[in-house]
């Protein structure tokens, strides 16, 4: 079963409108993505995940970002995990490669068990639909974070 509340429609198209809002420099998204292991000890949503963000490349070494992740296939992920951050980019060809610190609000966000700041190690490819690998896990326990693989489509 597929559980998309009006909050995600909503949510959706506010991210589709601002992308296409904003100046080239700031770039909305949405995307899918699976643990194909889900064997994660720190996020408890059913597989597939989807995710609404938006970035803002200050240099091209240094993003902003906000992030929304939760999954379609379960209807109780209310609000989510939210976490806001930087990511330092290593662009190689169309690919980069990146690492980033962010914060989130465990006492806040559901079915997760956060502790301190999230780091995350990943790369991606492309442009306007990026491919991409993901790691994301508490700065304290990241070794039991979640791998995840997806994609992006990116509203511009």
């Amino acid at each position: 079963m597929i559980c998309i509340a009006e909050y995600t429609a909503v949510a959706t198209a506010i991210t589709a409108v601002a992308g296409w809002m904003t100046p080239e420099s700031v770039r909305t998204y949405v995307s899918i993505n699976a643990d194909p292991w889900d064997n994660n000890d720190q996020i408890d949503f059913e597989e597939p995940m989807g995710s609404l963000g938006i970035e803002y490349d200050v240099h091209r070494n240094f993003r902003l970002f906000a992030e929304h992740l939760s999954s379609p296939m379960q209807c109780n992920d209310h609000p989510g995990i939210n976490h806001a951050g930087v990511k330092f980019l290593a662009p190689i060809g169309n690919a980069t490669l990146y690492s980033g610190l962010s914060v989130n609000s465990s006492h806040i966000d559901s079915n997760d068990r956060f502790t301190g700041p999230l780091a995350s190690l990943g790369v991606e490819y492309g442009n306007d639909f990026k491919i991409y690998a993901e790691h994301l896990a508490s700065v304290k326990e990241f070794e039991d974070g979640r791998t995840s693989f997806g994609f992006k489509v990116f509203f511009k």
